[in-house]
């Protein structure tokens, strides 16, 4: 037996985590997570929308615990990283499309023809222009998609489908086809406006109808020190979408039909761009408004000197989607309570566990991810640390709390050494590594997590695995269930639906995998070849 454990730590050593090899993992508090997410899943904090009351309360909370665990505050008020952001609604004013032609023009309805959102850039914003088709207005040559070849765009209105062609790879797809990727592809080639449409298949997933339920809504984004909203392209019209119906208007006359395009698309064919024989007039108008929501960031220092100036990164979002119409509160419970308070326990174990890291661990409890990711995309571009020195993203975003389980879920994991490192330390907490289940849904794209990997730093986003301990619980059937009756519903409360046998097993595996990162020799790098790591980390 001695022989076989000194082979596990080599082995575990030459893998990069000798420091950690033999070291008894610590036991989380399964009480300490339930009263974290008791109080912030309460109903006095109305569920936490960013900029309420609530919110601040709940930020309020999240420093206090900080500071009672005795990690340092890394804020640019104390815990507390104030975000300056631009709130944008329609008011009274409603945005305007009308089509031109040589016949005459098309005046096409708000909220029954075309959707959009109030501009966070300007309160006011006209744009005139011709219209050019191109396709699903994506430009990956490394892939053989270019839908801007041999088509001038400069000064138009570029119309784009949605989605992307399917021999993309889905994460890659996923990016290519993403509207900040699609508005950034179009300014690049010279236009000065988008107009979105549908394809069939998009249809059936998201209708236009479906959309309409938001025609309402306000818009959110941070703001630069230039007064410049983050998501904003000074230029660029924040565009609209079509409904199908209103869509054919603008091929009538052209080369080729909308319905001949979705024929060729029916049949493989890519959709190839062509000049429409129109020009659109776009006018939107918005009141703006400016709030403060603040992230809540700790530092825990590490201790080695050759490594305590890198930092990993401990991400959850604290905001939930507040009240809705009928005046309900959505309480958030596992959306993202449970995150937030797993996040505090890992810090609670690394602060009570005799031995500091030797990287250092930043614990970032981010705002606004429910309005687009808009808090840790601010994070990630004004860390309180240099930004080269943030190694990796452990990022806990609604993690299923629902049953004892015997797998964890790491997405990302393909694409970098974090999921060696996430299996390897599955393994020490009695688990193992699945791989992601549901691929067509492209989450490594879709939480706090992505917006660290834009700026080159390996990620993982940690969820409970499907198959449960009790071989009588159908895993998947469970968190399903969750997903069409409770997620970003009145009905996700701190209620029985939580198991916090669960919570405690995944705030284990969590310190496990932050214990590995922070205490190896080598940072975590992404794969050679990889595509995010050549687009945004250099590799």
């Amino acid at each position: 037996m001695r022989i076989k454990l000194l082979l596990g730590a080599l082995l575990t050593c030459a893998l990069g985590a000798c420091t950690t090899s033999l070291e008894p993992l610590p036991t989380a508090n399964s009480e300490n997570i339930r009263r974290h997410v008791e109080y912030l899943a309460a109903d006095e904090l109305a569920g936490r929308e960013t900029g309420s009351a609530g919110y601040r309360q709940a930020a309020d909370y999240v420093a206090r615990q900080f500071e009672i665990l005795g990690l340092q505050p890394a804020g640019s008020q104390g815990y507390l990283q104030q975000v300056p952001f631009r709130q944008a609604s329609w008011g009274n004013r409603e945005p305007t499309l009308v089509i031109h032609s040589r016949d005459g023009d098309i005046t096409f309805n708000f909220g029954e023809d075309f959707i959009a959102a109030p501009p966070t850039v300007s309160e006011d914003t006209v744009t005139t222009a011709g219209l050019v088709f191109v396709g699903y207005g994506i430009e990956a040559p490394a892939y053989g998609v270019d839908d801007y070849a041999n088509l001038d765009v400069q000064g138009k209105i570029v119309v784009i489908l949605s989605g992307r062609p399917q021999k993309l790879p889905s994460e890659v797809g996923a990016h290519y086809s993403s509207r900040r990727t699609k508005r950034e592809t179009a300014v690049r080639h010279g236009a000065v406006g988008i107009i979105s449409l549908n394809t069939p298949q998009r249809e059936q997933r998201w209708s236009f109808k479906r959309s309409l339920e938001h025609l309402h809504d306000d818009t959110l984004d941070w703001l630069r020190a230039d007064g410049i909203p983050g998501d904003a392209i000074p230029g660029l019209h924040p565009g609209v979408m079509l409904d199908m119906p209103a869509g054919r208007q603008l091929f009538i006359g052209a080369e080729r039909s909308l319905d001949t395009v979705f024929t060729e698309m029916e049949h493989g064919l890519a959709p190839r761009g062509f000049a429409l024989p129109y020009s659109a007039s776009l006018t939107s108008g918005a009141v703006h408004k400016n709030i403060h929501s603040p992230n809540v960031v700790a530092l825990l220092p590490g201790s080695d000197p050759d490594l305590r100036d890198q930092y990993v990164v401990f991400s959850a979002h604290l905001d939930h989607i507040g009240v809705d119409g009928e005046g309900r509160i959505n309480n958030g419970a596992q959306d993202n309570a449970a995150g937030i308070a797993v996040m505090l326990e890992t810090a609670r174990l690394f602060r009570e566990s005799g031995r500091a890291p030797r990287r250092s661990l930043l614990f970032v409890a981010v705002t606004g991810e429910e309005k687009g990711l808009l808090g840790s995309d601010y994070f990630a571009q004004h860390p309180p640390v240099p930004p080269q020195s943030m190694v990796a993203n452990i990022n806990l975003d609604m993690p299923m709390l629902l049953y004892p389980f015997n797998d964890i879920i790491a997405f990302g994991a393909e694409h970098s050494t974090l999921g060696a490192t996430a299996e390897r330390a599955a393994g020490r907490t009695g688990l193992k590594l699945s791989p992601d289940p549901m691929p067509e849904q492209v989450i490594f794209v879709r939480s706090d997590h992505y917006n660290f990997v834009r700026q080159g730093v390996p990620a993982i986003y940690l969820i409970t695995g499907r198959e449960a301990q009790n071989p009588e619980i159908d895993g998947t059937a469970m968190q399903n269930r969750f997903l069409q009756e409770r997620y970003h519903q009145p009905t996700d409360v701190a209620d029985e639906q939580i198991n916090y046998i669960a919570a405690q097993q995944f705030a284990e595996v969590n310190y496990a995998i932050a214990r590995e990162v922070a205490d190896a020799d080598e940072r975590p790098r992404w794969f050679e070849g990889n595509f995010f790591g050549g687009l945004f980390g250099g590799e």
